[in-house]
């Protein structure tokens, strides 16, 4: 897994191939609050500590003592109520820098289902390696990695017929592609057997052993997998009460007079002694290694971490890298450009959508089935004026149910992916605004495939006027309120977790339902609410709908009673206050909620992702 020289690359990538094998972290007195006010709780305590390059080092803990607090600030994912400061070889860290030097993997493979790994793979290549790299450079890059991590028989596989280990392979995987110098993985092997997690604790020393500095949390090992690290931390209420190799454990708790039974497992040990079953020695433990200020070894006693690290050589070359990566960020802060990233991710969404059966083919066939049930119950009604008002309840309700199929997928499907888009934008493989775009642009062929055959099955079923031109009006009105129905559901999927979106959605729709002006007459409603006319997309959806069909010279319609008062439609369009509508006003309104619930959807998973920090 060699970092691939290309023309673009070549100076940066010497550099860094320089200072792999030296860059560590290093961190001092860091203290971490939730919350402000009354309701705050001190999660970490001035702790310190070292963690080198090359070594595979586990950070250990009970439930609740601050080991995932830690692991979040060192890696850039929280810095809000931190303080402390953090080192990269005895110069500050400068986090944005940082971040583009290291990736982020958690507990939970937040992985898109419906992609095979070579597929996945292959995207994540051509993010993470950028334009310089050729084809053939990037498919040897790729079978290099999938060989390391044992997936050479799953290429083909999708990631929902993976295993837990597979998956957690791949997850490390996709961030090798530009070889971070710093690897954080929050809890590698919950949910594996013991035979996956060895095999992943494996991997992740191999990677170490290549010049990374890889740091994971872990929660109770056993003791052949507490082996596989070169280095421990151990935190229990928020201090570090020991710092140091994994065969100097025993020993060091052993000058307190904590004794480790005989063949039994030194992290159950040491979880019971953090936890406070051989009484309140924490104190004790975390005055031994000074917070993790110094290391234990048991051959050279206690070790000052610092001194041990942060050498002038050292300092001076993360300082050029960093005066480097500056100067390259100003130029370019992502491998791809914008347009490839959105070719890349277009692609790759366009698998995802295909392949999941309620984004297409169980909305394929609503439309359908939906479309003729409607043109049975209206059955050539559009051109008889004594079924005027039945006539009129068809073109209401299409409009509910155009908005309601396009807004609920959304809604159901968006939330899943926010994890996956905050683990690859964090780990910087794109830009939120391109993911974005390309989310927009997958989706729109569908709002606009469905919506015709919709339209077309209950138009001709329910005998409306036969005119191009008015078909051509009534459609583009369907697909304008099918995009609305669209940005809705990006909007309720941004801000909302799956069940609270499913809930709302429908419940906030019920106001622009009632002031669409097919319940109640425009004029009718009450001066102080009129205002909730003109924000109802309804309103727009159904003027326009009605303008289609009835406005523009259409000649009396059929009557098959003996008398039929609304024969005439510009009695029908006055009786619906429609008279003075403009139909190009319907669709530049819905096309000003296009815009709006968009750039509102963009606006509010940008502050979600940021929430998650």
């Amino acid at each position: 897994m060699d970092v691939i020289e290309t023309p673009e690359r070549c100076a940066l990538a010497t550099k860094e191939s320089q200072i792999n094998m030296s860059l560590g972290i290093t961190f001092h007195d860091v203290c971490y609050t939730a919350e402000k006010g009354k309701k705050a709780k001190n999660i970490l305590h001035q702790m310190s500590g070292t963690f080198k390059s090359g070594q595979l080092t586990a950070i250990l803990g009970p439930s609740g003592a601050g080991k995932s607090s830690l692991m979040n600030i060192l890696s850039g994912l929280k810095t809000k109520g931190v303080d402390g400061r953090i080192e990269i070889s005895g110069v500050e860290r400068d986090l944005k820098m940082f971040c583009k030097q290291s990736a982020y993997i958690e507990q939970y493979d937040h992985l898109l289902p419906h992609l095979s790994v070579e597929e996945y793979m292959d995207a994540a290549a051509r993010l993470k390696l950028g334009k310089g790299v050729s084809d053939d450079e990037r498919k040897s890059k790729i079978e290099s990695i999938v060989k390391t991590l044992g997936l050479s028989s799953s290429k083909k596989t999708r990631i929902s017929c993976l295993s837990g280990g597979e998956r957690k392979r791949l997850s490390i995987g996709l961030e090798l592609f530009d070889d971070p110098s710093f690897l954080f993985l929050d809890e590698p092997t919950s949910g594996l057997d013991s035979s996956s997690s060895l095999q992943c604790v494996g991997l992740l020393r191999e990677i170490a052993r290549r010049g990374r500095t890889v740091v994971t949390t872990i929660h109770q090992p056993n003791s052949h997998l507490l082996d596989h690290f070169d280095h421990l931390y151990i935190v229990a209420g928020g201090s570090c009460i020991y710092q140091g190799p994994v065969k100097s454990l025993v020993p060091y708790l052993q000058t307190f007079n904590l004794q480790c039974p005989k063949y039994h497992n030194p992290a159950d040990f040491v979880m019971d002694v953090a936890s406070g079953d051989y009484g309140d020695v924490l104190p004790q433990l975390v005055c031994g290694v000074d917070n993790g200020r110094l290391i234990y070894n048991e051959s050279s006693a206690l070790l000052c971490t610092a001194d041990s690290l942060d050498t002038e050589e050292n300092r001076l070359k993360y300082t050029n890298l960093e005066d480097h990566g500056t100067n390259k960020s100003k130029q370019l802060s992502y491998a791809m450009p914008f347009h490839n990233q959105v070719a890349i991710l277009l692609e790759r969404t366009w698998r995802t959508i295909w392949r999941e059966k309620m984004l297409t083919k169980v909305r394929f066939a609503t439309h359908v089935v939906f479309g003729i049930f409607f043109g049975l119950v209206y059955q050539s009604v559009g051109n008889d004026a004594g079924a005027v008002l039945n006539n009129i309840g068809l073109l209401y309700f299409s409009l509910v149910f155009i908005v309601f199929t396009s807004a609920m997928p959304t809604v159901v499907t968006f939330p899943l992916e926010r994890r996956v888009v905050f683990r690859e934008h964090q780990n910087h493989w794109y830009s939120l605004k391109a993911y974005y775009f390309a989310k927009l642009l997958v989706d729109i062929p569908f709002q606009i495939v469905f919506p015709t055959v919709f339209l077309a099955i209950f138009y001709l079923m329910s005998n409306q006027p036969m005119s191009m031109d008015r078909f051509s009006m009534l459609l583009c009105i369907t697909i304008c309120i099918s995009l609305v129905g669209q940005g809705i559901g990006l909007v309720a999927g941004a801000v909302f977790d799956i069940q609270s979106a499913a809930f709302l959605a429908p419940v906030c729709a019920i106001p622009f339902l009632l002031f669409g002006g097919f319940f109640i007459n425009l004029s009718a409603i009450p001066s102080y609410l009129s205002w909730m006319t003109y924000v109802s997309f309804f309103r727009y959806g159904f003027e326009g709908s009605m303008l289609s069909i009835y406005d523009y010279n259409r000649p009396p319609l059929n009557c098959s009673q003996p008398y039929c008062h609304y024969r005439l439609p510009d009695k029908l369009l006055e009786k619906y206050d429609m008279a003075d509508s403009s139909y190009y006003l319907c669709i530049v309104g819905m096309l000003v909620y296009f815009v709006v619930l968009r750039l509102a959807g963009y606006v509010f998973l940008r502050l979600k992702l940021k929430s998650m920090h």
